[in-house]
């Protein structure tokens, strides 16, 4: 079980060090981690994070926080020294999370283990190599309702997936 772990651990980060560094297409990393929704968008960070939070806004969901990973990190670089804090290169990474009320009152009437669904995030993020190539990621629901026994547990979390997509799809303009 351990060695196991260890290995998705390692293809996981292989993969993601790899992306990072602009090795590997997006649908080969999308193939490794099911979980994960990615969407990448030409354009600049502080104009596709807005114009993201506005799009689900207007999609009725309510943006419950953000916070500026990149900038935390930063801010704490003496923990882990000046040139070790930030080695792969990313520039402007942030969390979003929001929730949906009518999405939060289907699955709460249904299974109150699903309740850990909300807030839903989405991560924000690009590369000092690659400032313009944003890239969206988000834990898709479907993947976390999708072993649930409950019959309506797979449509209800490709609907959320859906509902996610689309707003995040027509909020940074594809």
């Amino acid at each position: 079980m351990r060695t196991n772990l260890l290995r998705q651990a390692a293809i996981f980060l292989t993969c993601f060090l790899a992306f990072a560094g602009g090795l590997l297409p997006c649908s080969a990393l999308a193939a490794e981690n099911p979980a994960l929704w990615k969407f990448q968008v030409k354009g600049d960070f502080n104009t596709v994070l807005p114009n993201l939070k506005s799009a689900l806004e207007a999609k009725q969901f309510m943006i419950t926080g953000e916070e500026n990973l990149s900038k935390g990190l930063e801010n704490n670089k003496q923990v882990f020294g000046e040139t070790k804090w930030n080695t792969i290169g990313f520039q402007n990474v942030t969390a979003v999370h929001f929730c949906s009320l009518a999405f939060n009152h289907e699955v709460f009437n249904i299974n109150m283990e699903w309740s850990v669904l909300c807030p839903f995030k989405v991560v924000v993020y690009n590369m000092k190599s690659k400032p313009d190539q944003i890239m969206v990621l988000l834990t898709r629901p479907s993947y976390l309702l999708a072993k649930d026994s409950h019959p309506k547990a797979k449509a209800i979390g490709k609907k959320i997936d859906e509902r996610i997509e689309s707003a995040i799809k027509e909020g940074i303009g594809h």
